[in-house]
C-alpha cells in the first residue's frame, strides 16, 4: 500500500500499523519514522520551535528535529507530528523544504482556519500512531473517567493531554475537557456531540463548578465524578451534567465533563 495515497490522517496512521503489525506498550515512534524514509531524528532543546521537518519536494527522504524542553512525551508526540507532515504529501512545505511547528500549532484541534488545517491533520496522525485503535478499546468501552486517561498515558508513554484528547474525541459519550492554570482556563476541547461551552480561554473557572470548589481546597488528586448544574458550564436545559477534576501541582487542573443530552439531540447547535 502506498501511504502517500492516503489523505485522511487517522486512516494513514491505521495503515502504518497494518504494515508494522500489532504492537503493545509505548509505540517506537522514532524507529517507525526511520523505517519510513526519515534519515535522522534529532532530539534537542530548541527555542521558539517544537518540531521541524526538512525534506525534498517529492518527499523521498527527510530529517526531523524535535524540542526536548517539555519532556520525553512531548518529544515523542513531536516526532509523530512531523512524520505526519512528511507522509501527507499535499501538506505545503516552507522555504527550502523546511516546515517548522510551534507549540500553538501542536495544540490545534478542530479548526476552520485553512492555514491551520495541516497542523490539525498532523496532530491527528500523531495521536493515531501513538495511540492505535486496539490500545484504546478498554478505555472507550468503559464509563469515561480521568483515571482511564491517566492509565492510557502510563501504558503508552503519552502525555495526559494526549490521552485525554483520545478519551474526549473518540468516546461514544458526549464529553469535554478543560485545562486550567491557577483557576484560569487555558483551553477547552469538546467531543463531537458535546454542546457549546460558555467559558473559554482566559476566563476564570466558573463559580458553580466542581473544579472551582476543589481548587478552593488547595489539595491535589482526582475527585469523583459528580453531578453539577449544567449552567455551570453549558446549556442550562441539559438533562444532566457530570464533572470530574484532577488537581495537579503548581496550580494546574484538568476537568472532564460528561453530558446527558435531550432525547433526539445530536449535540449540534
Amino acid at each position: 500500500m502506498d501511504l502517500a495515497d492516503i489523505a485522511n490522517p487517522r486512516a494513514l496512521a491505521r495503515a502504518v500499523h497494518r504494515q508494522i503489525g500489532p504492537l503493545s506498550g509505548p509505540i517506537a515512534v522514532k524507529e517507525i519514522a526511520l523505517a519510513l524514509d526519515i534519515e535522522e531524528v534529532r532530539e534537542e532543546e530548541m527555542d521558539g520551535c517544537e518540531g521541524m521537518l526538512l525534506t525534498d519536494r517529492r518527499r523521498t527522504r527527510g530529517k526531523i528535529a524535535v524540542n526536548t524542553r517539555r519532556g520525553r512525551q512531548a518529544a515523542r508526540f513531536g516526532i509523530g507530528h512531523e512524520l505526519g507532515h512528511f507522509l501527507m504529501e499535499r501538506h505545503e512545505l516552507g522555504l527550502h523544504g523546511v516546515l517548522r511547528c510551534s507549540l500553538d500549532d501542536m495544540r490545534q484541534a478542530r479548526s476552520l482556519r485553512k492555514h491551520r488545517q495541516q497542523e490539525v491533520e498532523a496532530n491527528e496522525f500523531a495521536i493515531g500512531l501513538l495511540a492505535p485503535d486496539h490500545a484504546l478499546e478498554p478505555m472507550l468501552g468503559a464509563d469515561p473517567e480521568i483515571e482511564a486517561a491517566m492509565e492510557l498515558a502510563r501504558s503508552l508513554d503519552l502525555s495526559l493531554e494526549a490521552s485525554t484528547r483520545c478519551l474526549v474525541e473518540r468516546h461514544d459519550e458526549p464529553l469535554a475537557a478543560i485545562w486550567a492554570k491557577d483557576g484560569m482556563i487555558r483551553y477547552v476541547i469538546r467531543g463531537p456531540s458535546f454542546p457549546w461551552i460558555t467559558w473559554s480561554r482566559g476566563d476564570r473557572i466558573p463559580p458553580l463548578s466542581l473544579t472551582r470548589r476543589h481548587l478552593a481546597i488547595c489539595g491535589t488528586g482526582v475527585s469523583r465524578m459528580a453531578e453539577v448544574a449544567p449552567a455551570a458550564w453549558t446549556k442550562p436545559d441539559l438533562p444532566e451534567l457530570f464533572e470530574q477534576v484532577r488537581i495537579g501541582r503548581d496550580g494546574h487542573s484538568l476537568t472532564l465533563l460528561w453530558a446527558t443530552l435531550p432525547e433526539d439531540s445530536d449535540g449540534e447547535e
